[in-house]
């Protein structure tokens, strides 16, 4: 492993973040750049929420920063849609890349037009969607309702669930 240190599972934060600039880019492209991770998280960061250069993402990405800053991790983490405790937590990342080989399952048998791919596409629903695997029933029906609750209070229509795709095979 060299000089990268390990994360907790004994994957490396770079092999981590290697991971995730590999997976999770458009469909259709490869994945984004060193700059255009690092403008991107510019364009989107809020007011006092961290930013990181594209030499900090190289540098993370390949290891020669072996120790980032909490702050790189949290914006790469929030680029990413995924928790920033990804980066160190054995169990949450394998959780994290198995959700990830999930929703990207969905998106490819999904056809081009369908709303599920769509839905999968947008960052923030990403985010959302990790943070639910693993709560109960009873919690997901809690959320479901306030999801409802919010849909009407903006006014928008009520969201139909798509049923999955039967292969034949």
């Amino acid at each position: 492993m060299g000089n990268r240190a390990p994360a907790a599972d004994g994957r490396t934060i770079a092999a981590k973040l290697d991971y995730l600039i590999r997976e999770i880019h458009p469909k259709g492209r490869g994945p984004f750049t060193y700059q255009e991770i690092a403008d991107m998280i510019k364009e989107s960061a809020g007011e006092g929420e961290p930013t990181v250069s594209h030499g900090t993402v190289q540098a993370i990405r390949t290891g020669k920063v072996t120790n980032p800053s909490v702050d790189s991790l949290r914006a790469l983490a929030a680029f990413f849609g995924v928790p920033t405790a990804y980066f160190l937590d054995d169990s949450l990342s394998r959780t994290v890349e198995a959700r990830i080989r999930e929703i990207k399952e969905s998106v490819e048998t999904a056809d081009a037009g369908d709303e599920v791919a769509d839905v999968l596409r947008d960052k923030e629903v990403r985010a959302v969607a990790f943070r639910l695997s693993g709560l109960s029933a009873r919690s997901l029906r809690g959320i479901k309702s306030i999801v409802e609750g919010f849909r009407q209070a903006e006014g928008l229509p009520e969201a139909k669930v798509p049923q999955p795709k039967r292969r034949n095979g």
